[in-house]
């Protein structure tokens, strides 16, 4: 059964493979990383970070397809009085830790010989949210987690230094159920190294 389907997938790529330049058949593998804190004077602290690793596939000079994964985790802490449930103020902190795994599309926007290449990312994916509130003061805390689909945009700047490798930053947003009006809620830059093979 399992040899009918590898079968079947094959045919069906067949025209897709023979539609490829093979001169343009380039694989690029990235790692990015994206980190900030913020910590102010009223008590609010804030940490993120996100790591993304990524294979992108180009079946033409300027147009790949990307199989990329991203580790993601923010957390906030600030103080609470529980909305005037408690004659103080204590410590809350929030932590959301994300895995999203995507398949998008990637597009240059000039030729792959320019040294300097905007691009544009588009695609979705699968996103497992884990969201945690806790009162350390108090050894309170709850849990929640979210297994959903997720759209991708972005766009980043790609500088060769060399003809195979490249220093990247991108801003990228990942949007639970392809709700893109909420982009603002989930964007990042991240900066990181690129090699084409």
């Amino acid at each position: 059964m399992e040899g009918i389907k590898v079968r079947n997938l094959i045919l069906l790529l067949i025209p897709f493979i023979w539609a490829i330049d093979s001169r343009a058949a380039v694989i690029e593998i990235s790692a990015m990383l994206a980190y900030g804190k913020s910590d102010f004077s009223d008590g609010y602290k804030s940490v993120q970070r996100r790591y993304t690793g990524s294979i992108d596939f180009k079946f033409t000079p300027v147009s790949a397809l990307q199989f990329e994964y991203t580790d993601s985790r923010t957390k906030v802490s600030y103080l609470t009085n529980v909305g005037t449930l408690l004659p103080y103020y204590t410590r809350e902190a929030v932590t959301i830790e994300d895995k999203i795994y995507s398949f998008n599309w990637v597009q240059n926007l000039v030729s792959s010989k320019w040294v300097v290449q905007p691009y544009l990312v588009f695609g979705g994916g699968k996103m497992i949210r884990k969201y945690r509130k806790e009162y350390p003061e108090f050894g309170l805390s709850e849990q929640a987690s979210q297994n959903v689909v997720t759209g991708v945009g972005g766009a980043g700047l790609r500088v060769f230094l060399t003809k195979n490798m490249a220093v990247k930053g991108e801003m990228k947003t990942y949007v639970p159920d392809f709700h893109f009006k909420k982009w603002k809620e989930n964007q990042m830059m991240s900066v990181g190294v690129s090699w084409l093979f």
